[in-house]
């Protein structure tokens, strides 16, 4: 098995989101310990607490060195790709090589309402902007005329001194389509193994009706995960962070999610692993007071057994008896 690398999520605050000095010392802790990326949620709007992702990655490229960063995914069709483009090229000269691009075009109907960004469109405008976005790190004065936009001689400066790959989330066939017509990769979510497969398989096929049977499209994805050494506590403190969830209830979550002990959640990722996964982020499902030891479960316990390390790397300090974490 080659190196798979391991992410994590930070977003998706079902039971109120961690204070600043928590969410900064998971970075840095993430940092520490070797994980490979931190996943964004992207939320414009809404009552439940969302950082912003733009500024939230510039402090992730400032205090880390190593650590790779990227929405999951962003809403690009609610942003103007020029913005976009500039944005992503001043954190990829901040954090040279760090910077993961996925879009899509987000769940929430009511922040494209707000936009008014109407349903159907939401496809067409998410491919001319990921087109937009290739032309804008690539070249210098770049004319579009497009169905949603146009414009005349744009530079940006400073570009990507290397390509940015773009990843495309969602699991529709429309989506799929979008990954082998115009992606590096594909980004699933809360998806089961069995579903993941199904995907990969789509994704081959469509890439033959688009000319890219011979490009490599890598494919990740994101999983909630909630590790315990007593894998039937593991089971029930899941089942309450979803409790009462009317979209994603805890008996749908579990088999799209990695929950129990170590070897359990491990077993889990594995299963996607032999469909050919490359890149997987692990999502928290805990309250904030329990995102650090979580953290520290990952890093110790199942990204080691993925991922092949070229350097060392700080040790995870242990996980005590009640949940504490012991220097």
């Amino acid at each position: 098995m080659g190196s798979i690398k391991m992410g994590i999520g930070l977003g998706l605050w079902h039971h109120g989101m961690p204070d600043a000095a928590t969410l900064l010392e998971y970075i840095d802790k993430a940092e520490a310990w070797g994980i490979d990326s931190v996943w964004l949620s992207d939320h414009l709007m809404g009552p439940r607490p969302e950082v912003a992702v733009m500024p939230m990655m510039a402090a992730i490229a400032a205090r880390t060195q190593r650590l790779k960063f990227g929405p999951s995914v962003m809403m690009l069709p609610l942003r103007h790709p020029i913005t976009v483009a500039k944005e992503i090229a001043t954190l990829d000269f901040l954090a040279p090589g760090r910077v993961i691009m996925a879009v899509g075009l987000g769940a929430d109907e009511h922040e494209a309402a707000a936009f008014n960004v109407p349903l159907k469109q939401r496809g067409p405008v998410t491919d001319e902007g990921i087109a937009i976005l290739r032309k804008l790190w690539a070249e210098p004065d770049i004319s579009h005329h497009g169905k949603y936009y146009q414009f005349e001689h744009v530079t940006i400066t400073p570009r990507p001194a290397k390509k940015i790959d773009i990843w495309v989330g969602g699991r529709s066939d429309a989506a799929l389509r979008r990954v082998a017509r115009l992606a590096d990769g594909w980004f699933a979510s809360f998806v089961t193994p069995q579903e993941f497969a199904e995907g990969q398989a789509k994704i081959a096929t469509f890439a033959v009706a688009y000319g890219r049977e011979d490009e490599e499209i890598e494919a990740g994805s994101i999983l909630f995960c909630h590790v315990d050494a007593d894998g039937q506590k593991a089971r029930r403190d899941f089942a309450a962070f979803f409790a009462g969830n009317a979209r994603r209830p805890p008996e749908l979550m579990l088999e799209r999610s990695a929950v129990g002990t170590p070897e359990e959640c491990r077993e889990v990722i594995q299963r996607y692993v032999e469909h050919g996964l490359t890149k997987y982020a692990l999502w928290p499902a805990c309250p904030p007071q329990q995102l650090l030891q979580q953290l520290a479960y990952y890093a110790q316990d199942i990204a080691p057994y993925f991922e092949q390390r070229d350097v060392p790397l700080a040790t995870p300090q242990r996980i005590g008896h009640g949940g504490s974490l012991l220097e």
